[in-house]
């Protein structure tokens, strides 16, 4: 007896699938009593309905338990599952910092690769004009030693054997005259002046006879002795600035400077001076002032005043530069100059009356074009055989011939059997006398040009490969050999350029390296600016005063 339907109605969502199979015959039945005769398969399935009856009532009566169970075991999984997401952010923090750390590397190495790539072009264009110009510094074995005397290498870079040869050896020839002063040559001796600025009378006191005193007897001038010093002074001068109010109620003063204390313009030039043109370094420039004059100055100060006092000569550097552009003679000349850790290149182009420097990362075409887009169109440019000067835009060239006499010299210690560069340099020789007794005529320019054709058209295989490689240099410039023939005032030499870039050499030599970029480029303008003023009969000091005081 089962009420199977009312059982069915109530519970159909949780009873077993094989109880709802086992009473889906009598959905329609209710609340009736009914006896049933099963068969044995359906005994067999009611047996299992029971089965799984249990086991349902079962899960209604421990169910909550479980629940909660399986609640509290959420709760640790959560947990669990928030911790590991706080460990996930920390991790992504830090990450996203190393992240940013090897960016930084990286930056700080792509500046390093730059830097490293820039030395290398500037030692490779190095290399090449070394090789072009085969004046390596490296004597080959069975080979005479090249030096000043024999090649472009400076006194410098010499080896104490050569320096001790060149001493006593001389490319000169004996003029027959003594040493020192010749006749009408004007000397340094001082001056004596009309009216001095102290006068000191030197009167005797007592008679070195009988020891009478002297004071009130007469005395009598027998000579007179002017005496030249040099007094160092500080003086302090306050500049007051006042106010005056006019009658139409307008307040009129005088514009006055935003500091209470500065350096003069004396000491300023001075400091300007030391630098650039004795070539003091700013250490010493500081102790120099300190003991003179008592006036502690520091390192720091002395470097503002030279960044100063270049920013005030940019007009005067300018005009200089504009000059040479229409100048009918320029010699050109450059020389290596460490920067912090790099090696720059010095540039000098100057005549007679101007000298312009400055200074450039390359030692190529780049660095002429950056100040001479335009070239010199109206200019005889002396240089060197330096490749970039015969690109440049010029009326005409003259290559500087005391670079040939040397390394012809060198050919002939290299083998003195034969007489080739002998000729050479006697060829040469003799355009420069021709030169010096002004004896210069059309037709000896050519028969010169004649001679100098035929010498290089000879055939040198028989003799050591230098002798070709000195020829193969000479007929790519052999078009401007004897431009200085023809113009009188185009020099045969570029040793006034040479000069010129000497003073960057003792400039390093005595301070070291250049710490920056605008310390080099200050001291190209301040330098250029001084040595103009000297070639036009000015002082250096007074040109320097001068930019100070604009």
């Amino acid at each position: 007896m089962f009420k199977t339907a009312h059982f069915a109605s109530s519970f159909s969502v949780m009873l077993p699938a094989s109880l709802l199979w086992l009473l889906s015959p009598f959905n329609n039945l209710s609340g009736r009593r009914y006896v049933f005769a099963f068969s044995t398969s359906q005994k067999s399935a009611l047996r299992d309905v029971n089965r799984d009856f249990a086991m349902w009532i079962k899960m209604l009566i421990f169910a909550p338990k479980t629940m909660a169970n399986d609640c509290t075991d959420i709760d640790i999984v959560l947990r669990q599952i928030n911790q590991r997401l706080r460990k996930l952010e920390k991790s992504d923090s830090e990450k996203t910092e190393e992240i940013g750390r090897l960016n930084r590397v990286i930056n700080q190495k792509d500046v390093e690769i730059h830097n490293l790539k820039t030395e290398l072009v500037v030692a490779k264009e190095r290399i090449k004009e070394l090789e072009e110009a085969a004046d390596d510094t490296s004597s080959t074995p069975g080979k005479p030693e090249k030096n000043s005397s024999n090649s472009s290498i400076p006194p410098s870079q010499e080896s104490i054997a050569s320096r001790e040869q060149r001493r006593t050896k001389s490319l000169r020839k004996p003029s027959g005259k003594p040493s020192g002063g010749q006749p009408g040559h004007k000397g340094h001796t001082l001056q004596t002046v009309a009216e001095p600025d102290v006068i000191v009378k030197h009167e005797p006191v007592y008679c070195k006879c009988c020891g009478r005193l002297l004071i009130d007897i007469p005395c009598q001038k027998i000579r007179k002795t002017q005496i030249v010093d040099i007094k160092v002074v500080v003086e302090t001068c306050e500049e007051q600035y006042y106010e005056k109010v006019c009658e139409c109620g307008c307040v009129n003063n005088c514009e006055a400077p935003n500091c209470r204390i500065k350096y003069g313009d004396n000491l300023r030039a001075l400091v300007t001076y030391l630098n650039v043109v004795q070539c003091i370094p700013f250490k010493r420039i500081a102790e120099l002032i300190s003991d003179l004059s008592g006036q502690n100055i520091s390192e720091g100060t002395v470097q503002n005043i030279l960044k100063e006092n270049s920013g005030k000569a940019d007009s005067a550097y300018e005009e200089i530069r504009k000059r040479l552009e229409t100048a009918s003679v320029v010699g050109a000349d450059e020389t290596g100059a460490a920067v912090g850790k790099h090696l720059h290149w010095n540039w000098i182009f100057q005549n007679d009356q101007l000298t312009y420097v400055f200074q450039s990362e390359s030692r190529g075409q780049k660095a002429i074009d950056s100040k001479f887009p335009k070239g010199l169109p109206y200019s005889t440019l002396v240089t060197d055989r330096h490749q970039s000067y015969f690109k440049m835009n010029v009326k005409d060239h003259q290559v500087c011939l005391a670079h040939l006499l040397r390394n012809a010299e060198y050919l002939n210690e290299l083998d003195s059997n034969q007489d080739w560069s002998r000729r050479f340099i006697q060829l040469i020789e003799h355009s420069i006398n021709l030169r010096r007794e002004g004896n210069i005529t059309s037709r000896k320019i050519k028969v010169l040009k004649t001679k100098m054709k035929n010498l290089l058209g000879e055939s040198l295989t028989h003799l050591d490969n230098e002798f070709e490689k000195f020829k193969r240099g000479i007929l790519k410039v052999k078009d401007y050999l004897f431009t200085f023939l023809s113009n009188p005032s185009v020099p045969y030499d570029n040793n006034a350029s040479e000069r010129g870039v000497r003073k960057i050499k003792i400039k390093q030599k005595v301070s070291g390296c250049f710490r920056t970029d605008g310390g080099a480029d200050d001291f190209a303008k301040l330098h250029s600016i001084a040595e103009t003023a000297m070639k036009n009969g000015n002082s250096k000091f007074n040109a320097i005063l001068a930019v100070v005081q604009q």
